[in-house]
């Protein structure tokens, strides 16, 4: 389970870092973008007021071939990118329409202003028609700031999520750390635990739970776990005292301890508590087990005068995980419990 949470952080990680280079590489894009945005709309605002400066010069008698020159520069660059000024040319089909229209315009109002510098006698066409650039000017700006403001709402929904990245990372991180000290942690209170349970000589409650949640590895299976308890302890604790009942509970941790190998590890797990883990046994050997541990019961049974091994059992064989199948272990053995608990009433 630890792996497999293990695993999915990394994947997590790895995912949530290649997402934020991507946004990030996109967020530099825009920004780029959006400060270009920004000059163009500039320089836009340049045609408008320079327009009209010229058509006011122009109306005045005073000829402004330089300003016509620099103004036919600008439009120039805004729709194709280059030249000198380092505009760029916006994505944005509705702005470069508006703005095709507006040199086109531009090309009919220089027109008007040299046939104006050889007959005066169209002024007012002149002004009417600066009037009218002017307003297809203001109307090129305001789809250039719309284009921004689309950018910049981009922009921000970006950082949000390179927000929540980072915080997700952060969480990430925070969890892993936590994990491992808590793993430290453990790892300390079971170096100076007592390893071994001093009544009966097997491993301890600490022991169990290292073999319980260690991962179990594929290759050694199929698993079992075995769950046993005393049934008579507390009779013969109230009984026979309580060194009978210790008597009792190191009896049957000899016949289990008699059975264990590489592949069968026996632990106390708690007062009249047993477990069994058990690898690489078919469940018919699983069976075999059992009843050897049965025959020996009934072996010291014959041989004591007063104490009697009395116990219930459950086995859970080939599950996913030990500690799910420690709790279906359990259950059983409770079942198994309540069986005997019946019979014995019947009789």
């Amino acid at each position: 389970m630890n792996t497999n949470r293990k695993l999915l952080y990394k994947i997590v990680q790895l995912v949530s870092v290649v997402i934020l280079g991507i946004v990030l590489f996109n967020i530099f894009q825009l920004v780029n973008v959006i400060q270009g945005t920004g000059r163009v709309i500039n320089y836009t605002g340049i045609i408008r007021g320079g327009t009209q400066r010229l058509v006011k010069l122009e109306t005045n008698g005073i000829p402004k071939d330089d300003l016509m020159l620099y103004l036919d520069g600008i439009l120039a660059e805004l729709q194709t990118g280059q030249g000198q000024y380092d505009l760029d040319k916006l994505d944005d089909i509705p702005y470069l329409e508006k703005l095709s229209e507006l040199d086109d315009y531009w090309d009919d109002l220089q027109a008007e202003i040299l046939i104006y510098r050889g007959d005066p006698g169209n002024q007012g066409q002149v002004i009417q028609m600066s009037e009218t650039y002017f307003n297809m000017a203001n109307d090129v700006v305001g789809t250039a700031e719309f284009y921004l403001e689309q950018k910049t709402k981009i922009l921000t929904t970006l950082e949000l999520v390179v927000v929540i990245l980072l915080g997700l990372l952060i969480v990430i991180a925070l969890q892993q750390a936590m994990t491992e000290i808590q793993l430290l942690r453990k790892n300390k209170e079971l170096a100076t635990a007592a390893y071994f349970d001093k009544p009966t000589g097997l491993p301890g409650r600490l022991s169990c739970e290292e073999k319980i949640w260690t991962p179990m590895d594929r290759k050694e299976g199929p698993y079992c776990m075995v769950m046993f308890d005393l049934n008579n302890l507390k009779w013969v604790n109230d009984n026979l005292g309580h060194s009978a009942g210790d008597a009792l509970i190191k009896a049957f941790a000899d016949i289990l301890n008699h059975l264990t190998n590489e592949n069968v590890f026996v632990g106390r797990y708690g007062g009249d508590e047993f477990i069994m883990i058990v690898k690489k046994y078919t469940e018919e050997q699983i069976e075999q087990l059992l009843k050897e541990i049965e025959l020996a019961a009934i072996r010291y049974n014959k041989k004591s005068d007063q104490l009697k091994i009395q116990y219930a059992v459950g086995y859970e064989y080939g599950g996913d995980s030990l500690p799910q199948m420690l709790e279906k272990a359990d259950e059983k053995m409770y079942a198994n419990k309540t069986a005997i608990k019946a019979d014995t009433n019947d009789l």
